[in-house]
């Protein structure tokens, strides 16, 4: 069975540029350690300040994996380095598909 990270960040003002930088390392160091990113999501309209992100997971196990891999690593500590100038807020939810989902 499948599991899906779901994230809503939001962003300080005009730190988009420097979010995107960043999570373009984050993506590949995450999927080592088995999230693999489906989307990325930004408003075209509305509130331009609101990311949103669906990570696949094979395993249960790997949520943790990729979360302690983020606390111990040197190399995920670097990646993050910026997130505390990026960051107001981060929700992560841990979702399954829906009966009716493709």
């Amino acid at each position: 069975m499948a599991y899906y990270i779901t994230t809503n960040v939001t962003l300080k003002f005009g730190r988009n540029a420097s979010y995107n930088d960043m999570m373009a390392q984050l993506a590949p160091y995450m999927e080592r350690h088995g999230w693999k990113l489906l989307l990325a999501l930004q408003p075209y309209v509305g509130d331009l300040a609101q990311i949103f992100h669906v990570w696949e997971v094979a395993e249960f196990d790997d949520v943790r994996r990729g979360l302690e891999a983020c606390a111990a690593d040197p190399e995920a500590h670097a990646i993050l380095a910026p997130m505390p100038d990026l960051l107001v807020t981060e929700a992560m939810q841990l979702t399954v598909k829906t009966p009716y989902s493709p």
